[in-house]
């Protein structure tokens, strides 16, 4: 049976919440097995449960820094999603940050698990916040985890 829209606003409602709460298995927990998740798109997607792990070590490594997404849009039709929401990121030590703004755009399979999550943002998307330094993490180190 496909899922619902019901079920999609759920899993990414939870999605969300995963990143606020810094719950990494919660995260996992969402994906397919073999789900991909492409961040930003155009780049190598990170494969399945392992791969996307070690996208959420990368964004929460380092000593000091705090991920929050502010949460601003869902919209599910059918089988699959749309998040909007800005993800802060500070390093208050160092007075560095970033606020990305990203629209996710996410497909589930039947079982409720999502598929694919491509996340689209760029250049244009991204700023410091007001009296910080812009933090500039680099997403090559990623593909390292």
């Amino acid at each position: 049976m496909p899922t619902t829209p019901d079920q999609v606003r759920h899993a990414l409602e939870q999605y969300i919440k995963a990143w606020t709460i810094k719950d990494k298995q919660l995260l996992l927990s969402l994906f397919a097995e073999d789900g991909t998740l492409e961040d930003p798109v155009g780049t190598p997607p990170f494969r399945g449960h392992a791969g996307i792990g070690g996208f959420w070590d990368f964004a929460l490594a380092g000593e000091g820094r705090q991920v929050t997404p502010r949460l601003e849009e869902i919209r599910a039709c059918g089988s699959q999603g749309i998040l909007r929401f800005t993800m802060e990121v500070r390093i208050p030590d160092k007075r560095q940050g970033l606020n990305l703004s990203i629209i996710e755009h996410a497909e589930f399979d039947d079982a409720g698990k999502i598929r694919h999550l491509r996340a689209f943002w760029d250049e244009s998307s991204v700023s410091a916040p007001e009296g910080w330094d812009l933090f500039a993490p680099n997403i090559e180190e990623a593909y390292a985890q």
